[in-house]
């Protein structure tokens, strides 16, 4: 007993000049401590978290943290600093940088023996570059190019933040959209050498870039239009129709002031055709367009006016069909005979009809059950379905065509049976 007494009075003496707190803290501290420090757009799990990061000021940053083996190790102190300034006080937390340029984010971790440990990001704040869409040569829809010189393309841009390196994407088709030229610039002009089409719409667009692939919100589009020779011109234009699904043949006639015909075009099957008639004398003609074997189609008949080494583009012409679709009995009656299939004529002139567009009610009950082919509706009709009645029942097809014309048209199945027939069973 005076032993374990003994024993005891030593173990409380070592305690005694012992700093208990140092001592219980260098048990925790056998293990490794490290820290990592990663920038994302979200809060979620599956975000991804990265060291370096691009943004335009004022997008919303998550920075995080992770401190090994826990959080609650003890500590002195821990921040954030940005570019050696305060920035944040708390492990993770979200913020914006509003000031453009390279930017040095740290998280620092002070430990209990006073040992600093740290890790950096790097945040890249950057404005897109701007375009001047008002303000660029040649001006949009410009007449009278010359086809056999050189063409000169310029237009302004800018780095709003005034530190980095900006790129111009630059881009020449024609009218059949062939690119003539596809190229990155460092410099906001160019000169093509090559030469040009007479009597030819030319399309071209600028889109800007910095150095980290942001790009302009704006995209300049503009247009122009090539002379012709011994001050010819010449008439452009695009055709489509009202109806959104089905391709057509278009017929373009051509008519001088006296409405003689000069010329006519003809397209294959299309759901827009674009249409070039040159080269044309100064003076007054008509344009009449129509779908060709499809007569629901309204044909347009456009006047206009053609002056010197002018390419006229006219606006889109849009060919619309009114007439709702023909729905009849093969008979051409409205009362028809109870069949193991009915049969009824759907047809239209301005298009194919889909079945979805296709509804059936039998006394107000839908049928599901139908089949179109050609410009035939068949509805099997099941006993079920046509028991013994006595009395007219009414069956109604209801269709749509594809530019969205109704026609609702109501027949009656004649009675299958007799009255007294009926009483009697």
């Amino acid at each position: 007993m005076k032993r374990l007494a003994a024993l005891g009075l030593l173990i409380l003496a070592f305690v005694a000049c012992t700093d208990s707190d140092e001592y219980l803290f260098n048990e925790q501290s056998v293990q490794e401590i490290y820290v990592s420090a990663t920038v994302s757009k979200s809060f979620d799990v599956d975000a991804v978290k990265a060291k370096s990061d691009t943004v335009q000021p004022g997008d919303s940053l998550i920075f995080l943290t992770t401190v090994y083996p826990s959080k609650s190790i003890r500590n002195k102190q821990y921040y954030w600093t940005i570019d050696g300034n305060s920035f944040a006080s708390e492990y993770s937390f979200k913020k914006s940088i509003d000031i453009p340029g390279e930017h040095k984010v740290a998280f620092v971790f002070v430990d209990f023996f006073g040992d600093t440990l740290s890790d950096t990001l790097s945040i890249t704040v950057a404005s897109p570059p701007t375009i001047d869409t008002e303000h660029f040569i040649p001006a949009s829809k410009t007449q009278n190019i010359a086809a056999d010189t050189a063409v000169n393309f310029a237009w302004n841009i800018d780095d709003p933040d005034s530190l980095w390196e900006i790129y111009s994407h630059f881009i020449l088709k024609d009218n059949e959209k062939n690119v003539l030229v596809d190229t990155i610039l460092n410099q906001a002009y160019f000169t093509y050498l090559k030469g040009l089409s007479p009597l030819r719409k030319y399309t071209w667009s600028v889109t800007a870039y910095n150095e980290f692939d942001q790009k302009s919100n704006e995209v300049l589009s503009s247009s122009f239009y090539t002379n012709g020779p011994n001050k010819e011109s010449a008439l452009s234009g695009t055709i489509t129709t009202s109806n959104e699904q089905g391709a057509f043949k278009f017929k373009v006639c051509l008519l001088d002031q006296n409405l003689d015909t000069i010329k006519t075009l003809t397209t294959s099957k299309l759901r827009n055709a674009d249409f070039d008639i040159k080269p044309l004398s100064k003076g007054n003609y008509r344009i009449v367009v129509s779908v060709d074997q499809e007569s629901d189609f309204t044909a347009e008949s456009i006047p206009f006016r053609l002056g010197t080494n002018q390419v006229l583009e006219l606006d889109t012409i849009i060919l619309k069909d009114e007439i709702p679709p023909r729905i009849a009995s093969p008979w051409n009656r409205d009362t028809i005979n109870i069949a193991d299939t009915l049969r009824f004529i759907v047809e239209d002139l301005g298009g194919d009809i889909p079945t979805s567009k296709i509804h059936i009610f039998y006394e107000n009950d839908y049928l599901y059950d139908f089949k179109l082919s050609n410009d035939t509706l068949y509805v099997p009709f099941t006993k079920e379905a046509a028991v013994q009645s006595w009395t007219y029942k009414p069956i109604t097809v209801v269709a749509f065509d594809a530019s969205y014309n109704r026609n609702k048209k109501t027949f009656y199945l004649r009675p299958n049976s007799t009255l007294p027939e009926v009483f009697s069973e």
